[in-house]
């Protein structure tokens, strides 16, 4: 008996009874298409997440004054080239911030303004719908520069170019030399609709000489660790224990892929069930078929046919009911995923590794819960099964 008779017995046998294929391929099919969107929103969902974390830098640390101690005017300039003089800093940047008013002929709005230094623009890969970022001469000189967010330009200017124009910020008049380009991400959601002048100009603008915090860039990720050591060392032999704070985005995004690992071993698990009913079903389904055909397998056996014949039909029809199970499993995970993907807002994709797992598994499930009854009626004895009506 050739190899591919065994599959075309199996598929007539299956399509002479098409209510009961569908009701056991169901189980299999739901399993894999839940793996299947599982992994593939996972994977999407880590890549936005690595994404997103990208545009902060996960080679950052931000360094704040503690609160909860006490008063926040704690950092000041002379802490900026302390921490630019460690070894493996790449960038420091200082920050302050203060709800202000801007306004340009009749319109004005409430803008939250941030006075900063040239690094804070390299340091989150800023792009500009117009003009140029805050530079070194700006903060030098403490010149009346300012650079707005996309929506402020929106609102003061509309859709005329506001490169060069005059803005008030608080009553004082300021040149705008540059428009800040804002994405639709997450990144943006939380950090978009600032305006950046000079921390120069804003400290005396504003008649404080402290900072809101520090934003440190090492020169690589491999570094980080000793970096973030060496500064907290040199601020808190100035400041003393307890007086900052920090976030470092590196060990956020540990966090956020563990839980998102975790999501995916528990929903993974859920499928996992899923596959099992569906392995069982077949095992019972094959059971019912062998009991009912034990005629045909007496008939078999009186022709010649062998154990191992036996054996390999019904295995093959097993197989065929995991595959066409995971087969439709594997396209109605395609739809599940694009759909989630549509809804969560983010890109996901079916791999080929997925889509290869998930047939293979099919497969093996199949193989192994009908394993047993191809075994039983391969064993049947040729006389009682022609006895059998």
């Amino acid at each position: 008996m050739r190899f591919g008779d065994y599959f075309g017995i199996a598929a007539q046998q299956l399509k002479k009874n098409r209510m009961r294929t569908a009701l056991t391929v169901l189980g299999i099919m739901i399993g894999i298409a839940s793996m299947i969107t599982v992994i593939s929103v996972g994977n999407g969902g880590q890549k936005m997440i690595n994404s997103e974390l990208q545009k902060f830098g996960i080679n950052r640390v931000w360094f704040f004054p503690n609160d909860i101690r006490g008063s926040s005017d704690l950092l000041v300039m002379t802490d900026v080239s302390l921490l630019e003089n460690i070894s493996g800093v790449g960038g420091v940047a200082p920050s302050v911030y203060k709800r202000s008013h801007l306004s340009a002929g009749n319109k004005k709005i409430v803008s939250d303004v941030v006075g900063t230094s040239e690094a804070l623009f390299s340091m989150e890969q800023m792009t500009f719908l117009e003009g140029r970022g805050i530079i070194s001469k700006d903060v030098d000189y403490g010149r009346q520069v300012v650079v707005l967010s996309q929506k402020a330009k929106a609102d003061i200017f509309g859709d005329e170019s506001a490169e060069g124009k005059k803005v008030s910020i608080n009553g004082q008049k300021f040149t705008v030399v540059g428009v800040e380009r804002e994405d639709k991400s997450i990144y943006a959601s939380f950090f978009s609709g600032k305006c950046y002048i000079p921390i120069t100009t804003f400290g005396t603008m504003f008649s404080t000489k402290y900072i809101d915090e520090i934003s440190i860039s090492a020169e690589n990720t491999d570094v980080l660790d000793s970096v973030i050591n060496d500064c907290v060392t040199v601020l808190l032999a100035k400041y003393g224990e307890g007086t900052l704070k920090t976030i470092n985005l590196t060990k956020e995004l540990e966090n956020a892929q563990n839980i998102l690992e975790i999501f995916q071993t528990v929903v993974s698990a859920v499928a996992a069930v899923a596959l099992l009913v569906g392995g069982i079903g077949i095992m019972n389904i094959m059971l019912v078929s062998i009991k009912e055909r034990t005629r045909e397998i007496g008939i078999r056996k009186a022709l010649g046919a062998g154990e191992h014949h036996i054996l390999g039909q019904f295995l093959a029809e097993a197989l065929f009911y995991a595959l066409l199970g995971g087969l439709l499993g594997l396209f109605a995970g395609m739809v599940l995923t694009k759909a989630a993907g549509s809804i969560l807002g983010i890109q996901t994709e079916v791999s080929r590794a997925a889509a290869s797992l998930s047939i293979l598994f099919s497969a093996t499930v199949g193989l192994v819960f009908g394993l047993m009854p191809a075994y039983k009626a391969s064993k049947l004895d040729p006389v009682e099964a022609l006895r059998h009506e």
